[in-house]
């Protein structure tokens, strides 16, 4: 009877040492941002600029590629707009052409058109920021933060990815969520038209 009782005590040890490790940090998630040279992902938005559906491409920090595939501005679908540092601008390819935009256009100033997704989100946390509460929801773990008037929530998977993101901006009220699919890191990707 000993021996069963030991052996259920070490297999809960286990059960409950197992999960602890399971959780990530918050340091460890900007960790891998910050290791990151190159990432791809998909990723739905949905917030002030509508509902949208975007493969997104960057080399850190100056090549950043997004196309839109899906958005309920339907002359929106299929627009690449690609951003090359020393171009000093974005250019957008449409069905109608090749339009450029100034880096303080309303639609590009402070975006993730012209800064590393995850440098953005970084950006608008605040330097130095620490969550407000953490809490694992089976495989992922919300981190929580309050930034000037209003709200940022972030979702990162147990291997340190962000899996989504939740911006509620307090003066204007309006919300931003971004749902991030499986990230390729440091893969190189093409970032042109």
């Amino acid at each position: 009877m000993k021996t069963l009782n030991r052996m259920l005590i070490a297999t809960a040890l286990v059960a409950t040492s197992v999960h602890a490790f399971a959780d990530v940090t918050w340091d460890a998630v900007k960790k891998k941002i910050a290791d990151g040279k190159s990432y791809s992902f998909e990723y739905k938005y949905e917030g002030p600029k509508g509902k949208q559906k975007i493969v997104y491409a960057t080399v850190v920090p100056d090549h950043i590629r997004s196309e839109i595939k899906e958005s309920d501005d339907q002359a929106k679908v299929g627009a690449v707009v690609v951003y090359d540092a020393s171009w000093k601008q974005v250019r957008v390819k449409t069905g109608g052409g090749l339009i450029t935009r100034a880096l303080d256009h309303p639609e590009v100033r402070d975006s993730a058109l012209i800064k590393p997704m995850f440098t953005l989100i970084l950006d608008q946390l605040g330097a130095g920021n620490k969550p407000t509460s953490t809490v694992n929801e089976g495989g992922k773990t919300r981190f929580e933060f309050k930034t000037g008037g209003g709200r940022y929530t972030v979702w990162a998977r147990d291997n340190g990815d962000i899996s989504k993101t939740e911006r509620i901006d307090g003066s204007a009220k309006s919300k931003e969520v971004r749902d991030i699919g499986t990230i390729q890191w440091n893969n190189n990707p093409s970032t042109g038209f």
